[in-house]
């Protein structure tokens, strides 16, 4: 599968945020959005998702209609149930996997004694580590990651960047992230 940009503008307010943009994300070939704070990462995820409409130019799905492509997004701000456990915010996404294999592939992140509590009472940095297991785990054609990396630490990151890439499975993945380490082989798209 690819998805194809065709020069994607956008503005809010007057303000311009993406300018004649053209690119192609394609399966196989990870890619990592970079660039300052404010330029349009975010914006152009959403984009890509159909969160957002451009203000002009295309996104073309080749190979499959845009309504039937699932996507599995990891956002800047935590999207988890908070009245929830690890686990069972996991198993929303991933329903068809069973809780003991979503236990382990959560200990591979996070502290066994911490897949049972509410996510209320977990770190932002735990928070943010479920909700990378809860996008691996689901079933979906398209990852997409807004900033994984933040608020973790150098060995946690290790950790995480280990875990995202071991567990893509062909995939196409998208990330935007200040972390050039993020994804093994990555192509970058700069954002000016």
């Amino acid at each position: 599968m690819k998805i194809i940009l065709k020069s994607i503008c956008k503005s809010y307010a007057g303000k311009e945020v993406i300018r004649d943009l053209s690119f192609t994300f394609e399966e196989g070939k990870p890619v990592v959005i970079e660039g300052e704070s404010g330029i349009g990462k975010t914006t152009l995820l959403k984009i890509l998702m159909g969160l957002e409409k451009p203000d002009s130019g295309e996104v073309l799905f080749d190979e499959v209609q845009q309504e039937k492509v699932r996507f599995a997004p990891v956002f800047q701000e935590t999207r988890l149930i908070e009245s929830l456990d690890a686990v069972s915010n996991v198993k929303l996404a991933a329903h068809s996997v069973s809780e003991e294999r979503i236990e382990e592939e959560l200990k591979a992140l996070i502290p066994e004694d911490e897949l049972h509590k509410k996510v209320c009472d977990l770190s932002g940095g735990t928070r943010r580590r479920v909700e990378i297991v809860r996008a691996v785990m689901s079933p979906s054609d398209v990852l997409i990651m807004d900033e994984p990396l933040t608020g973790l630490d150098d060995k946690t990151e290790d950790k995480v960047i280990a875990y995202i890439n071991n567990n893509i499975n062909g995939r196409l993945f998208i990330a935007s992230s200040h972390n050039k380490r993020l994804c093994a082989g990555a192509h970058s798209l700069v954002l000016q």
